[in-house]
């Protein structure tokens, strides 16, 4: 095999190889350092640096290379766009063919990119439609004038593979982040729904609790006082209303604040409220999943509304509760044999606690499921995708 034949094949070999990991799903990093080795495996280049154009920060970043060494780079070396070899290619959307960067007024030295140890430099750009520089593909050589026209022409074929690549990655990138930003903002306002809920849960125990037993107490104190038949009874109605005004601050005190999810965890504090409904006999399953805490939470307070709405208004005699994980999901469901009603048309109490558990599953990314008709019961099902709920 000739020498031409033998380049050409290796050619091929690259573009195919390039055309392959383009499918795979991995992180931008991993796949341009692989793109990286594959060109300096095919070529006569000694190293390969793959940058990435950062047009919010009006910069080139390098994010792969080979050797490793560079590699270990990636992500902090940047250039303006503008500035460098790299920087005025991002800028021009055009090849630089280098024989000696050291004569080149365009190059700019980094030392840690060891430019000392190269002298040859194609640089070409690469280009999404219709003429959108997404980055830029360098590769060095020991030694004056090592690549000439072929090799741009050549590279200029893999840029335009590799653009593809960098374009899809850098969407990837941001999607990550932008879930990243969303998971931090939810987990930081179930924080401060929960913190709210402990602060009003103190309020009432410091507050109205107390005044509740206190008079309650004065009551008792005057009913021993009165020798009248009708004030009597009615002071005892009056403290019978207080005592279960108590209670009722009681109930809400342990709703706003549950110490069983924090003491046990979500199974124990869901069968806990699940056996407080009145006249409604609730069976239980739930699947012991690894939850992330703040999921926990959500997931409690979902069931929590969902059956106190039933208590207040289903007319139910049943509900099932049940968490399950399926391979790409986390489903929680709640079912009654209530009443049920038009989930299209429902106003009034039942609508706004459809709302606030719509709110809960939103602020976590799932998607919820509301199945009820009137007479035929309701099911309520929330579905949040495994790779949000995990514990980190």
């Amino acid at each position: 095999m000739t020498e031409a034949a033998a380049r050409e094949l290796a050619w091929s070999a690259l573009l195919r190889e390039i055309i392959s990991i383009a499918g795979e799903e991995r992180d931008l990093r991993s796949l341009l350092r692989e793109v990286a080795r594959l060109v300096v495996g095919a070529t006569e280049a000694d190293a390969c640096f793959v940058h990435v154009v950062d047009r919010d920060a009006g910069e080139v970043v390098l994010m792969g290379a080979t050797p490793d060494e560079f590699d270990a780079l990636a992500g902090t070396i940047r250039l303006p766009i503008g500035e460098g070899i790299a920087g005025w290619v991002a800028e021009h959307g055009r090849p630089a063919l280098v024989g000696d960067k050291w004569a080149d007024p365009r190059y700019r030295y980094i030392p840690a990119l060891r430019g000392e140890a190269f002298d040859s430099l194609v640089s070409v750009p690469l280009l999404r439609p219709p003429a959108t520089t997404v980055g830029v593909l360098n590769v060095h050589a020991h030694g004056r004038g090592r690549f000439g026209t072929d090799t741009v022409s050549r590279l200029e074929e893999v840029a335009s593979l590799v653009a593809g690549v960098v374009e899809g990655g850098v969407l990837h990138d941001r999607l990550q982040r932008r879930e990243a930003e969303l998971e931090r903002f939810a987990v930081r306002t179930i924080e401060l729904q929960e913190l709210d809920r402990r602060r009003i849960a103190g309020d009432i125990h410091d507050g109205i609790s107390q005044r509740l037993v206190s008079a309650w107490y004065h009551l008792r104190a005057a009913i021993s006082l009165t020798a009248d038949p009708d004030v009597d009874r009615e002071l005892a109605a009056t403290a019978a209303l207080l005592s279960e005004a108590l209670e009722d601050s009681r109930r809400a005190i342990t709703g706003l604040r549950p110490a069983l999810l924090d003491d046990l965890g979500l199974r124990a504090a869901i069968t806990s409220v699940a056996a407080g409904l009145g006249g409604v006999e609730a069976d239980v399953d739930l699947a012991d999943c690894d939850l992330a805490p703040h999921v926990e939470t959500a997931l409690f307070r979902i069931v929590q509304e969902t059956l106190q709405n039933i208590e207040k208004h289903a007319r139910a005699s049943t509900v099932v509760v049940t968490l399950a994980e399926e391979p790409d999901a986390v489903v929680l469901t709640v079912t009654d044999d209530g009443v049920g009603f038009d989930p299209v048309t429902a106003a009034g109490p039942t609508s706004f606690g459809l709302a606030g558990i719509h709110e809960r599953a939103s602020l976590l990314g799932a998607t919820l499921l509301v199945r009820s008709s009137p007479g035929a019961g309701t099911t309520v099902a929330v579905r949040l995708p495994t790779d949000r709920s995990r514990r980190e």
